[in-house]
């Protein structure tokens, strides 16, 4: 079935870009109106079908990385539908958390794809991760439908062409084939990504649907689906610039009525700036400075460092659109280095980046397709590029999600218009090339998604593979070394093998404190592989000297205090001189005498204290804290009980 739109004599009408006037005037309304279905039904099925094609062998696949935190340990998630207010009116950590944390600029509120995880646990009870995963491919296809059906009315196919070897249709196919997608779908918290995407595209949708029938109610259809947008992830706001870019670039309607209907999509906007005000009670700026590189990976750089590490990711982004390999999660410090402006990779993104805009604004009248790429590109990569707030992390490849419509499209113009204009004198030599080359794409990418999503079976594997491609990040070998002690060591009960998967922890804990000596979860796995080490070789003196070093970076870290409360109950039958000098440089040289932690420092002793021998060191230095607490009494009996040791 060959999929065309029909020809109308209305106002509304589209040119194909890179010629000098339109053949044929197009409503709009024909390709995106209920005829739709009957004239493309068969690209839509395709569409569908290549993205489960792509994705179904991770269906029965769990939860990974940051579904803890968005999911199975958010209260408010797992309260199903009574948590749907709280979601609403909350930060999206604030169920995790259960307080409001300032870990990242500008907070996040995106409480759409929270919701709709709640409502899943409301219908199904928790743990139903292969329906979450059935609903985000089933959402990405219709991204792809969706963006094809907009391009097909952008983007007419002539009378005698083929709906698969059309701009619309190659674009479309090459934006469900991008292997950068692979975290947005296999992961299920990537949902708030594809729902982003889809009600900025729906709202793009809606405005030409009013340019065409000119009636209102599409325009407020626009708003809406741009705040839902909005709501689950706040990048889709920049939509408020790419709608009226759109329509002027490809559209006959002029552009102060382009902008004048933008006038609903600006009202979107600021219903969403004050519901997210209201539910963070900030803007911006939450007026708290950041401490820790995991989360402020700029902290302590000069603006020249900055700058010049920000184009580097720039630069390598469009290194991955095109050539969108080797894949990883994690791009925290140092995977990507702190450059200055010394680095040529950093000097070559800014020109580029300085001549794609200067060439997209110089060639913006002429329609291109290229031109407006750029500029779309350039508006929804924007505001998570780090030069205007801070994204917690240098870069991102879901961060490509939405700008990389921009190179699906460019690749669809390329194949079904630029090539066949090189070869106008050869046309019979034009489709079977562009075939060729455009299967040889779609083939290459389907390669690497496939090699790819088996990474994200479980949060080992994830990790396994992210330590092999970001062997300069601390994150990397700490969350693997997490994923080996939960999901292995923990459960195997072969010494050789515990011996074995210590060897390696022991490696990559190491490794990730040598790229940040002051990551305080890799400092936190480091007492508990010390503790694996002691399981196996019995020296305590070594474990204490471990679990001192780690005190000493991180004293009130919660989840270090509360591993640490339980192994001294663990040891308490250990070597009493050993576990007591442990005690009382803990207790009374470390807390007391530097920290002035009375408490504390009371805690650690008496740990020594309880065993059934008396220490005489650690009592007479609980006497001396009690007192300088203002405790006399306790200070006595300590003293006393010490002289009776004498």
């Amino acid at each position: 079935m060959a999929a065309k739109s029909k020809k109308t004599t209305q106002a509304t009408s589209v040119s194909a870009p890179g010629r000098k006037s339109a053949t044929t005037a197009v409503t709009l309304t024909s390709t995106l109106s209920g005829n739709f279905w009957k004239d493309n039904w068969l690209p839509a099925l395709c569409l569908m079908a290549f993205s489960f094609a792509l994705y179904a062998i991770g269906i029965n696949y769990g939860y990974v990385l940051d579904d803890e935190l968005i999911i199975t340990k958010n209260t408010y998630v797992q309260e199903g539908f009574a948590g749907l207010r709280k979601i609403f009116a909350a930060d999206s950590f604030m169920g995790y958390f259960k307080e409001q944390k300032f870990l990242l600029e500008g907070g996040r509120y995106r409480p759409l794809s929270l919701a709709t995880f709640a409502i899943e646990v409301g219908i199904m009870g928790p743990g139903h991760t292969t329906v979450s995963h059935t609903i985000n491919i089933i959402l990405y296809g219709l991204t792809g439908i969706l963006l094809y059906r907009i391009l097909l009315g952008l983007f007419p196919i002539g009378e005698g062409g083929r709906w698969f070897f059309s701009l619309p249709f190659i674009a479309a196919s090459v934006f469900v084939f991008q292997p950068l997608h692979v975290e947005c779908v296999a992961n299920i918290k990537g949902r708030d990504e594809i729902i982003a995407l889809l009600g900025g595209l729906g709202a793009l949708w809606a405005t030409l649907k009013y340019f065409d029938t000119n009636k209102s109610g599409w325009l407020w259809t626009s708003a809406f689906l741009l705040l839902l947008g909005m709501l689950s992830k706040e990048n889709t706001i920049t939509f408020l610039a790419a709608i009226p870019l759109t329509v002027a670039s490809f559209t006959s309607v002029s552009r102060s009525r382009a902008l004048s209907a933008a006038l609903p999509l600006l009202f979107s906007v600021f219903v969403f700036i004050l519901i997210r005000y209201q539910a963070l009670g900030y803007m911006l700026n939450h007026g708290k400075t950041g401490t820790d590189i995991m989360n402020e990976p700029f902290l302590g750089m000069s603006f020249a460092e900055k700058s010049a590490t920000i184009f580097l990711t720039l630069g390598w982004y469009i290194k991955l659109l095109f050539v969108p390999y080797p894949l990883t999660i994690d791009y925290y410090p140092y995977h990507v280095p702190k450059v200055t402006w010394t680095e040529w990779k950093s000097l070559l993104s800014l020109a580029g980046y300085a001549g794609m805009t200067y060439w997209a604004f110089r060639n913006l009248k002429k329609h291109t397709i290229p031109a407006y790429s750029i500029l779309y590109y350039l508006l929804t990569l924007s505001i998570v590029s780090n030069i205007f707030v801070s994204v917690g992390t240098f870069m991102n490849e879901r961060f490509l999600y939405m700008p990389s419509v921009a190179f699906s499209l460019v690749a669809g113009w390329f194949f079904a218009r630029k090539l066949p204009e090189w070869l106008k004198e050869k046309q019979d030599a034009a489709y079977p090339l562009g075939m060729i080359l455009a299967a040889g794409m779609l083939g290459m990418y389907s390669y690497v998604v496939i090699k790819r999503i088996p990474d994200w079976q479980d949060g080992l594997t994830i990790n396994a593979a992210a330590v092999k491609v970001s062997p300069n990040s601390c994150r990397s070998h700490t969350f693997y070394v997490t994923g080996l002690y939960d999901n292995k060591y923990k459960i195997t009960k072969d010494n050789a093998e515990k011996k074995m998967l210590v060897d390696t922890m022991e490696y990559h804990i190491n490794e990730a404190l040598r790229i940040n000596p002051n990551y305080s979860a890799a400092l936190i796995m480091k007492s508990a592989v010390a503790a694996a080490r002691f399981d196996l070789d019995h020296q305590l003196d070594k474990l204490f000297h471990q679990f001192e070093a780690v005190l000493e970076k991180i004293p009130y870290n919660n989840n270090f205090r509360s591993f640490l409360d339980q192994y001294m109950v663990y040891l308490n039958g250990s070597n009493s001189d050993k576990y007591n000098a442990f005690c009382y440089r803990a207790g009374y040289e470390f807390f007391y005498q530097k920290k002035k932690d009375y408490q504390t420092a009371v805690k650690f002793l008496q740990y020594g204290i309880d065993r059934q021998t008396e220490d005489i060191r650690l009592l007479e230095s609980m006497a001396e804290v009690y007192k300088a607490m203002g405790d006399n009494a306790k200070s006595a009996e300590m003293q006393r009980r010490a002289d009776a040791q004498k």
